[in-house]
Order: C-alpha cells, then sequence, then structure tokens
C-alpha cells in the first residue's frame, strides 16, 4: 500500500524489519509444529522479546521501545502472516502490560515490565465471565477485604494466555462495595503455580492451536494490598483503556492472516497448470483473486487508519470497529477463497490454507463480535 509506505518513519520501518525476522527466522519454522504439538510456544515469546517486539508501546525505562501504535500494528500483521497463534498471544500479552504502565506504582512497574518486554514473564487480563460476559455490573467475581489484602473469588471464561501467564490481571468486585463506583477493581495474580485457589481449565478450539485460553476458577485466592492496580472502582477504566487497541490489532492479525493466505493462493494459480494453461488464466480464478486482493487492501487501510488515529489522537472507536470487523470479514474470505483455488490440496492438513481459514474465524468471535462491531459504528456514526 504505497499510500502507507510513503507516510511511514524510519523507527515504523526498523521494527517492522525487526518482525519480518522475527516471523522469518523464529515463527515460520515453527508453525506447523506449534499448530500440530497445541503446546504453549513459551520460546517463540521470549524470542519475540528478544527481538524487541513484546515491549513496542513499553516505555524505554523498564527495555520497551516506547514507539507508537503504527509499529505495533506493523509487527503483528507480519507475526500473523508466518502464524495467527503466535500474533494472538504476543497481542494478549501487550494488551496485559500496558495497563501495568499506564495504571501501575512504581513497584508494580519494576516488578512485572522489564521482564514481560524480555518475554520472561507471560501476562493475561481476565475479565469475561460465563454469565456476565464483559458487562461491569454483572461481574460476579468479588474481592473481599482481608487482613492482609483481597480475597478473591469467581470465575472467568477466556483471556488470551490464561493459565500459562506468570501475572494474570483479575477484574472483580471490591467488597464491601464503595457507596460511589461498582467497585470493580484489577488485581495482579501471579501464576497458578504460584498461587494456591486458582484452578485453569485450558480449552480447545479449531483453530489458533498453541494460543492458550480456557475457564479460570479463583477458590478464595489470598492476594496482598499491593497486588491493587490502580484504585478501586477504576477495574472497568482500566481493562477497557486499551479497547481501541486491541480491536486494532486484531484487525492487523486479521490482515497478516489473509495475507499469507492471498500470497499463497497467487503463487498457486501462476503455477498450477490444468489443460495447459496456468488456472489463473481463467476467469473464475482472476474474479476471486481481485475480490480477495481488493478487499484485502480496503481492510489494511482501515486497520492502518485506525493504527494512525490511536498514535495521533489516542484512537477513535469508531475506526477501530470497523477496522475490527471488516479485517475479520477479510480475513474469513481470503482463507475459504483461496482454499478454493488450491481446491482439494487446499482442504489437506500438509497446506497451511486450512490452518489460516481455521485461524482466521476466532477473529469475528473475540474482542467484540462482528455484530457488535457493526451496532457499534453505527451508534458512532448516528450519535446515538
Amino acid at each position: 500500500m504505497q499510500l502507507l509506505e510513503r507516510s511511514l518513519s524510519e523507527e515504523h520501518r526498523e521494527i517492522r524489519d525487526r518482525a519480518d525476522e522475527f516471523a522469518r527466522d523464529v515463527v515460520e519454522p515453527r508453525a506447523e509444529e506449534i499448530e500440530s504439538n497445541d503446546e504453549f510456544p513459551r520460546d517463540v515469546i521470549e524470542a519475540a522479546g528478544d527481538a524487541g517486539l513484546l515491549g513496542i508501546l513499553l516505555p524505554e525505562e523498564y527495555g520497551g521501545l516506547d514507539s507508537d501504535f503504527v509499529s505495533y500494528a506493523l509487527a503483528v500483521e507480519r507475526v500473523a502472516r508466518a502464524s495467527g497463534a503466535v500474533a494472538e498471544t504476543i497481542q494478549g500479552h501487550t494488551f496485559a502490560a500496558l495497563p501495568i504502565a499506564r495504571h501501575g506504582t512504581e513497584a508494580q512497574k519494576e516488578q512485572w515490565l522489564p521482564e514481560m518486554v524480555a518475554g520472561e514473564s507471560v501476562g493475561a487480563m481476565l475479565l469475561t465471565e460465563p454469565g456476565a460476559g464483559s458487562s461491569p455490573t454483572e461481574l460476579e467475581t468479588v474481592a473481599e477485604e482481608s487482613d492482609e489484602g483481597y480475597r478473591l473469588t469467581g470465575e472467568k471464561s477466556f483471556g488470551t494466555n490464561a493459565g500459562v501467564a506468570d501475572v494474570h490481571l483479575v477484574v472483580g468486585r471490591k467488597q464491601p462495595q464503595p457507596s460511589d463506583s461498582h467497585g470493580v477493581s484489577v488485581f495482579l495474580v501471579p501464576s497458578i503455580d504460584d498461587t494456591d485457589g486458582f484452578v485453569f481449565d485450558r480449552a480447545e478450539f479449531m483453530g489458533m492451536r498453541g494460543h492458550v485460553t480456557g475457564d479460570s476458577t479463583l477458590e478464595g485466592v489470598d492476594v496482598d494490598s499491593d497486588a491493587l492496580l490502580g484504585e478501586v472502582g477504576q477495574g472497568f477504566r482500566i481493562a477497557m483503556g486499551t479497547i481501541d487497541m486491541a480491536r486494532t490489532g486484531l484487525g492487523a492479525i486479521g490482515t497478516g492472516i489473509a495475507k499469507a493466505a492471498y500470497d499463497d493462493a497467487v503463487d498457486y494459480a501462476s503455477e498450477r497448470r490444468q489443460g495447459g494453461n496456468a488456472i489463473g488464466e481463467y476467469q473464475a480464478v482472476q474474479v476471486l483473486v481481485a475480490k480477495m486482493g481488493t478487499r484485502l487492501d480496503a481492510a489494511r487501510h482501515l486497520v492502518y487508519e485506525s493504527a494512525a488515529t490511536i498514535a495521533d489522537e489516542g484512537g477513535n472507536t469508531r475506526k477501530s470497529s470497523q477496522a475490527k470487523y471488516y479485517a475479520s470479514d477479510v480475513a474469513e474470505f481470503v482463507t475459504r477463497n483461496a482454499m478454493q483455488i488450491y481446491g482439494g490440496k487446499g482442504y489437506r492438513t500438509d497446506y497451511p490454507l486450512e490452518r489460516y481459514f481455521r485461524d482466521a474465524k476466532i477473529l469475528s468471535l473475540i474482542g467484540g463480535t462482528t455484530e457488535i462491531q457493526q451496532t457499534t459504528v453505527a451508534t458512532e456514526s448516528l450519535s446515538l
């Protein structure tokens, strides 16, 4: 995209090059193994830390690059071309680290951020609940005041890196509840191995294998008073404070997966011969390639328009929702039709197309479904 290319700074290009090198040298050789074993690729995440990709948005004083969101989108899109699971793992980790950087005490920052930037500690955000979704007024996880701090009890669903994280940002309602708020607050809870009463049941999904999430149960988990992130009652604002970033990041992951599928399909259509001609010479294939490429370019434009707005102005809800839902739709469209161009070979597990297809589907569900994003775009446009 020439307009994007012309607008990139030297810093943007340098970070994109880091991501290119990491994706090429580390992720691509491991992608099929991660897919096959469905194991959390901790060594790959540590390598992402070595490459500086876990601290793109974090302050330099804790080892980060202190760059902007365009840099982040460029990096995560490139990683997603090699592995959607690794890209989503980095995404979940990044949006657990950012609230600590923004709202943590100096002691909390010093404890967690250097190791999170280096990939030595992994982060997860636990907000969603089985019966409440992400509604702050319906959260049932409670944090009762104790002599030492707080005792957390409740259940959480999903949460990228849940269970394998070294620090979990758990959103719960402080009890007794303050008179001036719902009491929703964020608490820093260490790994399940280091925390009594913290139980995790990993869920299996059709795609994003190697990306870990599932159901977390906190059964009277005790944390010290210094585990509170920010102030009591600020929890929902802290958890949702990066929502425009998170949605745009998911859009970048979608365009990365779609770009990998599109490139494979174009190469295959140029090389595969049938009836004496490359299949790309047949109009039916050409129509698919034209639609795929055009929609992919449009999706990337929306993603980087939102990324630039975040970098310049802090974000725009309408733009981030547009980027998220359209890029998710395009990821599904492109991966499905790339398989169509490959024919029966695209359905085989020894080709990456079916992995791209399965990985793309989750993007229309997480971070707010496509339907929720469309409603958000409409209400923001209509000023409702």
